[in-house]
């Protein structure tokens, strides 16, 4: 892809985008002397703060300081859930993040605030830019306790599609193989057995998976298989614009191509255009997710500055404040012309932080 893209433009519109109304709320059910969350009076405390009086409005996030990966491995799950939830845990979704920067970690969404994360802004987006409707899907990719298994089958479902045809791997365990090594070669091959085994036997029109496994799943499909895929949803893993453009214009030229951007902890950001050559723009739904991209000293970088990516969500379920991502890349405005719940700022080509960055060790997912 040659040229330079501009960035995407709010064109100066003024939108209440309620975040710092529902930024309050969390607070203060956060923050509740008696039923809050442990981790987070510990530390308001440690720091000497008043969250129910100071923290008020977005900017004021920054006086609780940056959250880590470390800070989720040091305490048990509840520690950084409400107190006043901890009778109803049946309510929520738990899941782990898929650890390729070391161990997993834990989180829980309440079962609405699942919805907002993960299924909602799909289906936002997806109506948008026409991505079908009642097509079977398969989904080739981790369950067990990873929550792009727990979502699948919702997201078909909204979709007016069957629960999904499934094929499980364990991308932990691929990652322990070797580059290069035929164990992982076998592998790979296993899954791509069991995938063809379905796209063979039944009438599959949604494809989604990782980029790696889809690239090895279209070299196994035919020529009339392919052109029968009318929606590919791309998660997992991250995806490069020249690699999306071949597999849109040359190995599912029929289909509806559409990506994701999130992670366990923080939920799904969503591209809002299916132009063939565009860069990979993502943008939260809602008014529960912040970005922002950072310098090396931490500084926050203004639009169109590439920089490692930090995150805040803001649930009832869970709080995470000003997390460092193992992404680099570059924040984009709150789109122009965009669906409905789409406004606040996303970030553009997101991928793995250079060498002095956590070190992401990829596989299949």
């Amino acid at each position: 892809m040659s040229g330079v893209e501009s960035l995407p433009s709010s064109a100066g519109a003024v939108v209440d985008d309620g975040v710092d109304e529902r930024l309050r709320r969390v607070i203060e059910v956060h923050f509740d002397p008696e039923e809050g969350t442990a981790f987070w009076l510990d530390r308001a405390a440690a720091r000497g703060l008043r969250p129910l009086k100071e923290i008020r409005a977005r900017q004021d996030l920054a006086a609780l300081g940056e959250m880590t990966p470390a800070d989720l491995a040091s305490r048990p799950l509840l520690d950084f859930i409400p107190r006043r939830f901890h009778g109803r845990m049946r309510e929520f979704i738990v899941g782990q993040t898929g650890g390729t920067t070391g161990d997993g970690h834990w989180t829980a969404y309440r079962r609405d605030e699942f919805a907002e994360a993960f299924i909602e802004p799909f289906v936002a987006a997806a109506t948008a830019l026409g991505f079908p409707r009642g097509e079977p899907w398969l989904f080739v990719g981790p369950s067990g306790p990873h929550i792009i298994g727990k979502a699948v089958g919702r997201l078909a479902e909204a979709m007016d599609a069957a629960d999904p045809f499934c094929v499980d791997f364990d991308p932990r365990w691929a990652r322990k193989l070797p580059e290069g090594s035929f164990a992982r070669r076998r592998y790979l091959q296993h899954v791509i057995d069991q995938a063809m085994r379905v796209v063979r036997s039944q009438d599959v029109g949604v494809l989604f998976t990782t980029p790696v496994v889809l690239r090895h799943l279209a070299a196994a499909m035919s020529d009339a298989q392919r052109e029968r895929i009318r929606g590919v949803h791309y998660g997992g893993m991250a995806l490069a614009p020249e690699e999306l453009l071949t597999f849109q214009r040359e190995l599912f030229p029929k289909a509806v191509h559409l990506s994701g951007y999130g992670n366990t902890l923080f939920g799904c950001c969503l591209e809002l255009s299916a132009r063939p050559g565009r860069r990979l723009d993502y943008y939260p739904f809602g008014c529960r997710l912040l970005f922002e991209v950072i310098g090396p000293d931490g500084e926050s970088l203004p639009a169109g500055r590439e920089g490692q990516v930090r995150f805040t969500r803001l649930d009832e379920s869970m709080l995470i404040v000003r997390m460092p991502e193992r992404d680099a890349g570059t924040l984009l405005p709150a789109p122009a012309d965009a669906p409905p719940g789409f406004v606040l700022p996303g970030v553009r080509d997101p991928h793995p932080l250079p060498g002095d960055g956590p070190a992401a060790v990829a596989g299949l997912y």
